[in-house]
C-alpha cells in the first residue's frame, strides 16, 4: 500500500500541495499526519523524486498559515471565553500564568512550539486568545515554521539518501523525528522543574 501511495505522488506537483494541506490542517486537527508527510516527502526528495527546497517551502507555508489560523481563531473567540469562564479562581490564575509566560518569553515559546507534539496548537490559540501582539507573533512564527520545516525535511532527505528502501527510510526518519521531539519536550520539562525549584 505504501509503495502504491508513493508511486502515485512521487514527482507529482500535487505532493507539495498534499504536504501543505496536511501540515496546515494539523494545526487545527492534530490527528492529521503533518509531520509524517513532511518526513515522507523529504525521503522522496532524498531519492530524487521531489525537489527538496519545494518540500521545505510547502511545509513552511502549511505550518505558518495553519498556526496563523489558530492564532486568529484564538483572537476572535478566546477573549470572550476567558471573560466568561476564567474570570476568577484557579482558572484566572492559569490565565495570568499563561499571560506572564507570553510576556516574558513569547517569541521563544511560539518559535519552539513547532517542535513539541501538540504544542503548536495550544500555544497559537492561547497567544491569540491573550491578544499577543501580531508583529512579534508573525516574526516568531516565521522563525519557528522555517526551522521546523527545514529540520523535518532534512530528517527525511538524509534518511532517504542513506537507505535505499523507501519504507525503511521513512520508518527510521519518523522514529528519529519522534525521538527528537520527545527530547525537546523532556528538556523543556526539566528546565521548567528547575525553574520552579
Amino acid at each position: 500500500m505504501f509503495d502504491a501511495l508513493t508511486d502515485a505522488v512521487s514527482g507529482s506537483p500535487y505532493t507539495y500541495l498534499v504536504v501543505f494541506a496536511l501540515v496546515a490542517g494539523d494545526a487545527v486537527l492534530p490527528l492529521l499526519p503533518g509531520e509524517s508527510s513532511v518526513v515522507a516527502a523529504g525521503v522522496l526528495a532524498g531519492q530524487g523524486d521531489l525537489v527538496v527546497w519545494l518540500v521545505v517551502l510547502a511545509a513552511f507555508a502549511g505550518a505558518f498559515l495553519g498556526d496563523l489560523a489558530m492564532f486568529i481563531i484564538g483572537r476572535r473567540f478566546g477573549p470572550g471565553l476567558i471573560e466568561r469562564h476564567a474570570a476568577e479562581g484557579s482558572r484566572a490564575e492559569r490565565v495570568a500564568w499563561a499571560r506572564g509566560q507570553l510576556d516574558r518569553r513569547g517569541i521563544a515559546l511560539i518559535a519552539s512550539a513547532q517542535f513539541v507534539p501538540g504544542g503548536r496548537n495550544i500555544v497559537m490559540i492561547v497567544a491569540g486568545a491573550l491578544r499577543y501582539p501580531v508583529r512579534p507573533f508573525l516574526a516568531a512564527e516565521a522563525i519557528g515554521a522555517a526551522a521546523w520545516a527545514a529540520f523535518q525535511t532534512s530528517i527525511g532527505y538524509f534518511g532517504g539518501r542513506l537507505v535505499d528502501d523507501t519504507l525503511v527510510a521513512l520508518v527510521v526518519s519518523v522514529a528519529l523525528a519522534i525521538m527528537v521531539g520527545g527530547l525537546i519536550e523532556l528538556g523543556d520539562r526539566m528546565r521548567r522543574r528547575a525553574a520552579d525549584a
